[in-house]
């Protein structure tokens, strides 16, 4: 009888072999995961790190205070320069950094073109390195102090959403239209504006006293009757310039035509109209003039209205000048009233010359009217003129007859930030 066999049952040495060999696979390709995660985790790290080093190195490079002669440890625009490979310390990682910076001075309009790289070795040893690119501009940072400074004379830009021709002074009465009392000696015209084009529609007179009390009532039976255009600007004073070393009068200088502080004399301002067309009477003047010999104002406001018939088109063309008028108040024992010099070579000290701010550089430059020429032409409601500026000097030191002082045009970049230049005006050149 045969014997009967049993079954064998378990794991042969072979069959364990192989599924250890596939676990030691699917480990291995766990480990090797795990090893290229925290590789890159740190690159990443790394990365970002450069990135912060870089930026910084480009922010610096930005902040320079002036743009040359730097005082006082300032940083300035012309010392932004190439920087050699250079370790960056103060860093806690497992690497070291090293910045480059690249400078490309470019010119038309002045710029550097700024180039900057960090480079390192991650933990395989393999290079990395980050590349910033920017512009820096020649921009003068003080440039950005005119956005808080106070315009001299009437703003170009004003609120209420009116013309900006209009004077600052002007108030609203009705719908479209603002009223001005203009410096008059009774005190009582009413000068009515229309708000978009800025044209004179109205003249009143009231004996309403301030400004800031006129209605829409005070202006009711004049917001129509007139048609006119401004004109209007600010006459400063160079007068006592003074030679702080022998004591005498010296020659205004164009900082001091571009701040001038000396007190202000009384003056009107006249208007030759050489146009056709104008009603009658065809202009108005007023000037805000100090009457008192012990005034401390320095500068003196002046409006005029040019008007016309209602039938014509409101162009004009024209000239206008100062007229010297005397103190009437608290004279000094020793006062003269003040008087223009008869010609260019008049260097009497006690006389005075006239001078209009411009920028041209001579009469026989052609310029807009807006830039103040010495004869208005064809003068149109827009835009209204404003800011026409004179500035009165002193006509000589007695021995050397003074002119008119220039400047060129502004460079902010170079911290010029106004052309203050003048031509002679008065007497006519």
């Amino acid at each position: 009888m045969r014997a009967r066999r049993c079954p064998l049952f378990g794991t042969s040495l072979i069959e364990a072999v192989v599924a250890l060999a596939v676990m030691a696979f699917g480990m291995l390709a766990v480990v090797g995961v795990q090893s290229t995660l925290r590789l890159n985790a740190d690159v990443a790290k790394q990365r970002s790190e450069a990135v912060r080093i870089a930026q910084e190195a480009m922010e610096a490079a930005r902040a320079f205070a002036v743009i040359d002669n730097p005082v006082d440890g300032q940083s300035a625009y012309d010392d932004i320069d190439r920087i050699d490979a250079q370790t960056v310390s103060g860093y806690t990682t497992n690497t070291s950094f090293s910045l480059t910076r690249e400078v490309d001075t470019r010119q038309a309009p002045d710029r550097k073109e700024i180039r900057i790289r960090v480079d390192w070795t991650d933990r395989s040893g393999e290079a990395q390195g980050v590349e910033l690119n920017s512009i820096v501009a020649a921009n003068d940072p003080r440039v950005s102090l005119l956005l808080t400074a106070r315009p001299n004379g009437i703003p170009e830009r004003q609120p209420l959403g009116r013309n900006p021709g209009i004077p600052r002074q002007a108030v609203p009465v009705g719908p479209g239209i603002s009223a001005f009392k203009p410096p008059s000696p009774d005190g009582q015209v009413v000068w009515v504006f229309n708000e978009t084009n800025g044209q004179i529609v109205g003249v009143c007179n009231t004996v309403v006293t301030g400004q800031a009390e006129l209605t829409g009532a005070d202006v009711s039976n004049c917001s129509a009757n007139a048609s006119g255009l401004l004109l209007s600007g600010f006459v400063r004073f160079a007068t006592d310039m003074v030679d702080t070393t022998t004591g005498l009068l010296r020659q205004p200088t164009a900082a001091d035509a571009e701040n001038p502080l000396s007190k202000a004399l009384n003056l009107e301002v006249m208007l030759t109209l050489t146009s056709t067309g104008h009603a009658s009477p065809d202009h108005a003047c007023f000037a805000e003039a100090p009457s008192s010999a012990s005034t401390t104002r320095t500068d003196v406001p002046y409006f005029c209205a040019i008007f016309f018939n209602t039938s014509v088109v409101p162009v004009w063309s024209g000239i206008s000048t100062l007229m010297p008028l005397a103190f009437l108040f608290d004279l000094p024992p020793d006062y003269v009233p003040w008087a223009l010099a008869d010609d260019a070579d008049d260097a009497t000290a006690s006389r005075y010359r006239v001078c209009r701010y411009t920028p041209a550089t001579s009469d026989a430059q052609s310029i807009p009217n807006w830039q103040h020429p010495r004869n208005y032409s064809n003068v149109t409601v827009l835009p209204p003129l404003v800011n026409q500026n004179f500035l009165v000097i002193r006509a000589g030191d007695d021995v050397r007859p003074f002119t008119c002082p220039t400047d060129t045009a502004a460079d902010p970049a170079a911290g010029d930030f106004v052309n203050s230049n003048t031509l002679v005006h008065q007497p006519a050149p």
